[in-house]
């Protein structure tokens, strides 16, 4: 157990190992990181209340990170809020999001400079959802690593080639996971 906790160092909640600020996930385990003044907090028995995210705006260069039906995105926009990450819903054409009146994806748009952050709460969300079913094939070789020949989504399990990504754009072939 760590107990000299920095408030403006990050530490894994499942290791207890100690990360630079910029970090957002466990090199070890993986887990999204918490704060110094979180871990304290928890410690003394009480949640501290999270800094609100900074509104969008117009001049924001948003990037997105998820695509998937409207509930599934309003749930992990919730996520997001409570990690002090603004998140924009939009969709591509008519839809009400339910998949009866057009494409019933909608894509999850955060700013660029966070894409780490909000990429490393939708893969907790993900081990959360499914914790206790198995090892799941998705998070087995997740991310996109040029030198191998396929890579695997950490969010839909998507198998694909390499060369897929390379050129283009950055983002999974079948959900639209955006890896940077």
């Amino acid at each position: 157990m760590i107990h000299d906790i920095d408030p403006q160092m990050r530490y894994c909640p499942k290791c207890e190992e100690e990360y630079e600020p910029e970090f957002t996930s466990c090199g070890v385990c993986g887990q999204a990181l918490l704060w110094g003044s979180e871990v304290l907090a928890n410690r003394q028995g009480r949640r501290p209340q999270p800094a609100a995210p900074k509104p969008l705006t117009a001049g924001d260069d948003l990037v997105t990170v998820f695509k998937a039906p409207l509930a599934e995105l309003k749930r992990l926009e919730r996520q997001l809020r409570a990690e002090s990450i603004s998140a924009l819903i939009q969709g591509d054409g008519p839809s009400c999001g339910q998949g009866c009146c057009g494409g019933g994806e909608m894509e999850l748009l955060v700013r660029r400079g966070e894409v780490s952050a909000a990429l490393a709460v939708i893969e907790a969300d993900f081990e959360r959802q499914t914790a206790g079913h198995g090892t799941h094939s998705a998070v087995a070789d997740y991310g996109f690593d040029p030198g191998r020949g396929e890579n695997r989504c950490p969010a839909c399990g998507t198998l694909f080639p390499s060369h897929a990504l390379m050129g283009g754009g950055m983002t999974c072939p079948d959900c639209g996971l955006c890896f940077g």
